[in-house]
C-alpha cells in the first residue's frame, strides 16, 4: 500500500489547535492526524479502522523510504591473507614455465564473461523500458519512485539506486503511435508527480528523469490517498 497527498494544504502546522491524535485546523474544520512519528504498519492500521473515512494527515519526509541495503562484510583479514597465498602459489608453475623460456612476465588469466542483463533485450514483439529517477535537489537516486504505465496500474518500482525496468508489449494498447506516457512519483512528501512521454523502439534508450521537489518539502499535510504499488505489466 502506498500512500499519497496530491494537494498539499497550505496552512500552518503550528497555527492550528493541539488535539488528541494531532492538530485541529481551523480552515477546514477537520482534525490533522498527526502521523510523522508512526511507521507504515500504524499508519495502515490507523486507516484500516471503520470510522477512519477521510483523512487528514501529517507526514515528514522520507517516512516510508525504502531502506537501504546493508553493505556485504568484508572477509577476514587472515581469509583475505590466504586467498592471496594461494592464488600466489598458483601462479609459481607459469612462472617457472616462463623462466625456463628466459620470459619472466606474468601470463593474463582470461576472465569468466559477464552475463547481460536480463531485461536488456527482450523478445520480439515486446519492449524493455529501463533508466534511473534522480532526486533534481541533490542528484541522488530516489529509491522507491513509483513508474506507471499511463492510466494503468502497471509499471515499476526503483531499487535504492533509483534505477526501473520493466518490460511490456510493443502493441498494447497504453502504446500510442510508438509512445507511451509514463507517470513518475516519488515520495509524496517530497516530489512533484511527473508525466514522461516515451518513444517505443525494439531497443529504447535508458531514460533519465529528475523529480522536482513540492512546495514545504521535508514535512506536509493534507487529504490522504491509498493505492497499491504498480505491478508487471501483462505480456500476453
Amino acid at each position: 500500500m502506498a500512500f499519497s497527498v496530491p494537494s498539499p494544504c497550505p496552512t500552518s502546522w503550528a497555527a492550528m489547535t493541539p488535539t488528541a491524535h494531532g492538530r485541529h485546523c481551523g480552515s477546514c474544520q477537520h482534525e490533522v492526524i498527526d502521523f510523522s512519528g508512526m511507521s507504515e504498519a500504524e499508519v495502515i492500521a490507523w486507516l484500516a479502522q471503520p470510522a477512519a473515512g477521510k483523512v487528514c494527515g501529517y507526514f515528514r519526509a522520507g517516512q516510508f523510504a525504502v531502506p537501504p541495503t546493508s553493505p556485504t562484510p568484508s572477509a577476514p583479514r587472515w581469509r583475505r591473507w590466504l586467498v592471496a597465498a594461494v592464488a600466489l602459489l598458483g601462479l609459481k608453475p607459469l612462472l617457472a614455465a616462463d623462466a625456463a623460456t628466459g620470459f619472466s612476465s606474468l601470463r593474463a588469466v582470461p576472465r569468466p564473461t559477464e552475463q547481460t542483463d536480463a531485461h536488456a533485450t527482450a523478445p520480439k514483439g515486446q519492449v524493455t523500458i529501463q533508466g534511473r529517477v534522480l532526486d533534481d535537489s541533490t542528484g541522488l537516486g530516489v529509491p522507491g519512485a513509483e513508474i506507471f504505465i499511463g492510466d494503468t496500474k502497471y509499471g515499476a518500482v526503483t531499487d535504492e539506486q533509483g534505477n526501473f525496468s520493466f518490460t511490456m508489449l510493443q502493441k498494447w494498447a497504453p502504446v500510442q503511435k510508438n509512445s507511451v506516457q509514463l507517470r513518475v512519483q516519488g515520495s509524496p512528501f517530497v516530489h512533484k508527480q511527473q508525466v514522461v512521454p516515451t518513444r517505443i523502439s525494439p531497443a529504447p534508450a535508458p531514460l533519465l528523469v529528475r523529480l522536482k521537489s513540492v512546495p514545504g518539502r521535508g514535512k506536509i499535510m493534507g487529504r490522504i490517498m491509498r493505492h497499491d504499488p504498480p505491478m508487471k505489466p501483462p505480456l500476453q
